[in-house]
C-alpha cells in the first residue's frame, strides 16, 4: 500500500513539473486578460485549460497501459516541441512557425547544429513526459466500465477546441494555451490547411516590352547577411574587397528586405509581388521568369542551396515544378561541393552565363552565411573583425562567402552591358535566447530584416540614375523595389510599371519600407502582417568588433532548466544605438500587438 502510494505520489509530482515547465507565459496572460477586461476570452482561456488539465489526467491514470502510451508519445513530443522553441525564442511558437518549418524541413540538419543545446534540453522533456504518463499507477479498480471507453477520447478535446480557436482568429489565439495539446492542433491544422490550399493559374503578361536597357540581368540574393556587416567603407574589417571596388558599385545603404525568411522573401521577388495586392500578386502575378521570357530574355537559376535539401523532388522557397520546368536552365549545386565552395561555383556558373553574349536574367542564391556560420569558411580562414566566438564565425562567413566571392564576380565580368542587383533574402538577430530570423507574430526583430543593397552596372547612363535615387532616398530601399526595376531593366513601359509598383531603384523609393512575415499565401487572411522599419538603427554597427552578442530576453533565464546563456550587456556605444528613437518605437508597437 506504501510503495502503491509513493509511486501514486512520484507520477503526480512528473506530471505537475512537465505542464509547469513547458507552460511559460500562464500567469501573463491571465493578468493581461484581467487587465484588458476581456471577460469571454478569459472565460474561453479558463475553460480550455480546465478540460486540457482534466484530458492529461484522463490520459495518464487510463487502467489500459497501452492507452496510456498512445498517448504518451504524442503529448510529450507536443511538450518538448513547445520547449526547445522556447529555449531558442524565448516565446513560443504560433501557427505560422508550423508553416515555416515544414516547408523549410530540409534545413533540419543545420539547424540541429545550430540549435543542439536547445534539442537535447527537449529530448529530455520528451522523455519526461513519456514517463510521467506512461508509467503506473492507472485509475483504481474501482473505475467504471463506461470510463474504459471514453477516456481514451478526452484528450482529443482540448485539441478540437484549440484548434477551432486558432481557426476562427486567423491563425491566432493560441497565446498561453496548453502545449500538451497546442502544438497537436496548429500541426494539424497546418497539414490540412497545405493539402487544401488550392491557386489559380497565373496570369499571362500583360505589359508591353519595348527596348531593352541592359542585354544581361543579374539578381544575385545572398543568404542571412546583415546591412551593418557589408560595408564600402575603406578598410573595413569584413568586406575589405568590395570597399576597393566601392567605384564600381551604387550603395543603397541597409535596406528591407521582402520578409525575415528566406522562403518568403525569395518568392516574392520571384512572384514579383506588390504590396497594393500583395497575396493575390503572390498566388496569381506573372513569374519574372515569364516577364523576362516575354521581353526576349534566356532565364537561368542558380540553387547553391540545392545540396542539403534531402527530400525527395522537393523544391525551395515555394518553388513549384510548373515554375521549374518554365526556367530555361536550372542549376541545382549538390553537396559534393563543400559548403564553403558553394559560392565560387555559384559565381563561375554566373560569368560562363553572362559571357553567352545573348540577353540572359539570371537569378542567383547564394549560401552567404547560412548557420551554422562555421561552414561557411574553410577551418583556416580567420577574419580580422574583432570579434568572437558565434560572431567571429558569422564575419568569417560574410567576408569569405560574400566580400571575397561577389568582388570576384564585379571584377571579372563584362559590365559594358549587364546590370547586377546584390540583396541578401533577409538579416540576422544576434539576441541571445531569440531566433536568428523567421520569427513570427508578435516576435519579429526588425534586424531580422535589414539587408544590404548593391547595383553594379557599366551603363554610364543607368549608372547616373541608380545614383541619383541612391542619393535622393538615402535608406529607403526594400525588395519591393526590385521587381519594378528588373522590369524596366528588360524594357517593359514605365508608365504600365508604375501603374502596379510604386517605388524603384531607378525612379524613386517613395514607400516607407516594410517587410511582411507569416501568412502570405492567404492560407487565413487576406491581411498579412506588414511590419514597418528604419533600416538605420543599425547605424553604427559597421564595426562588428564593437557588437556583443545581446540578450533580448534578460528575465527568461533566470532558473530556467537549460536557457542559453550568453552576455546581456553591449559596449556603451550600442547601447546608446539601442535607445535609438525608432527602435523604440519599434518595441512599444511590438508590446501593443502583444495585446490583442
Amino acid at each position: 500500500m506504501r510503495e502503491g502510494r509513493s509511486l501514486l505520489a512520484l507520477k503526480c509530482v512528473l506530471l505537475l513539473a512537465v505542464i509547469l515547465l513547458t507552460n511559460h507565459g500562464f500567469i501573463d496572460r491571465i493578468r493581461l486578460l484581467i487587465d484588458d477586461q476581456r471577460q469571454l476570452t478569459l472565460m474561453i482561456f479558463s475553460i480550455i485549460w480546465v478540460i486540457s488539465v482534466l484530458a492529461v489526467l484522463a490520459a495518464a491514470f487510463h487502467p489500459n497501459w497501452i492507452i496510456r502510451l498512445l498517448w504518451a508519445v504524442p503529448l510529450a513530443i507536443s511538450s518538448a516541441a513547445a520547449y526547445g522553441y522556447y529555449l531558442v525564442q524565448g516565446s513560443e511558437f504560433f501557427i505560422f512557425d508550423v508553416l515555416t518549418f515544414w516547408t523549410v524541413r530540409h534545413e533540419a540538419h543545420r539547424a540541429s547544429e545550430f540549435y543542439s543545446n536547445a534539442i537535447w534540453w527537449s529530448v529530455a522533456v520528451a522523455i519526461l513526459g513519456v514517463i510521467a504518463i506512461a508509467m503506473p499507477p492507472s485509475l483504481p479498480p474501482l473505475a467504471t466500465r463506461k470510463t474504459r471507453y471514453w477516456s481514451p477520447l478526452v484528450p482529443m478535446l482540448p485539441i478540437v477546441l484549440i484548434a477551432g480557436v486558432v481557426i476562427y482568429r486567423e491563425g491566432k489565439g493560441s497565446e498561453a494555451l496548453p502545449k500538451q495539446f497546442s502544438p497537436l492542433s496548429q500541426v494539424a491544422i497546418a497539414a490540412y490547411k497545405l493539402n487544401s490550399g488550392a491557386f489559380p493559374e497565373r496570369e499571362i503578361v500583360s505589359m508591353t516590352p519595348e527596348r531593352k536597357q541592359a542585354r544581361a540581368i543579374v539578381l544575385l540574393v545572398d543568404e542571412s547577411i546583415r546591412s551593418d556587416f557589408v560595408s564600402l567603407e575603406p578598410h573595413n574589417l569584413v568586406t575589405p574587397q568590395l570597399a576597393e571596388l566601392r567605384s564600381r558599385l551604387i550603395d543603397f545603404g541597409p535596406a528591407v528586405s521582402g520578409s525575415n525568411c528566406s522562403l518568403q522573401s525569395n518568392a516574392l521577388l520571384r512572384f514579383m509581388a506588390y504590396p497594393r495586392d500583395l497575396i493575390q500578386s503572390v498566388k496569381a502575378s506573372p513569374t519574372v521568369w515569364q516577364y523576362a521570357k516575354r521581353a526576349g530574355y534566356r532565364t537561368v537559376f542558380i540553387d547553391a542551396q540545392a545540396g542539403f535539401v534531402t527530400v525527395y523532388g522537393k523544391l525551395q522557397n515555394y518553388m513549384t515544378p510548373a515554375e521549374a520546368i518554365s526556367i530555361d536552365r536550372f542549376y541545382k549545386l549538390d553537396n559534393a561541393i563543400r559548403t564553403h565552395d558553394l559560392d565560387d561555383e555559384l559565381v563561375s556558373i554566373v560569368l560562363k552565363e553572362m559571357s553567352v553574349g545573348d540577353p540572359v536574367f539570371i537569378y542567383a542564391n547564394k549560401n552567404g552565411a547560412h548557420f551554422p556560420y562555421t561552414d561557411g569558411s574553410p577551418a583556416e580562414f580567420t577574419s580580422d573583425a574583432g570579434t568572437s566566438g558565434t560572431l567571429q564565425s558569422y564575419a568569417n562567413a560574410v567576408r569569405w562567402s560574400t566580400d571575397r566571392t561577389l568582388s570576384r564576380l564585379i571584377d571579372e565580368a563584362d559590365w559594358r552591358d549587364a546590370t547586377m542587383i546584390y540583396t541578401s533574402d533577409h538579416g540576422q538577430n544576434f539576441s541571445v535566447g531569440h531566433l536568428t530570423h523567421c520569427s513570427s507574430y508578435t516576435n519579429v526583430d526588425p534586424n531580422e530584416a535589414i539587408v544590404p543593397m548593391l547595383v553594379s552596372t557599366g551603363d554610364e547612363e543607368l549608372r547616373a540614375r541608380f545614383e541619383k535615387v541612391a542619393k535622393q532616398y538615402p535608406n529607403m530601399a526594400s525588395h519591393f523595389a526590385i521587381a519594378p526595376t528588373l522590369l524596366e531593366l528588360m524594357g517593359y513601359r514605365p508608365s504600365e510599371i508604375s501603374a502596379r509598383y510604386e517605388s524603384s531603384l531607378l525612379h524613386g523609393l517613395t514607400s516607407q519600407p516594410q517587410f511582411v512575415t507569416d501568412d502570405i499565401l492567404g492560407l487565413f487572411s487576406n491581411r498579412p502582417a506588414w511590419h514597418s522599419v528604419d533600416p538605420t538603427i543599425q547605424k553604427g554597427r559597421q564595426r562588428p568588433d564593437l557588437l556583443t552578442l545581446t540578450n533580448s530576453h534578460p528575465n527568461i533565464c533566470k532558473g530556467d532548466i537549460g536557457c542559453v546563456t550568453g552576455p546581456e550587456t553591449i559596449s556603451s556605444e550600442l547601447q546608446g544605438m539601442a535607445d535609438n528613437k525608432e527602435e523604440r518605437q519599434w518595441r512599444m508597437n511590438a508590446s501593443r500587438l502583444t495585446r490583442h
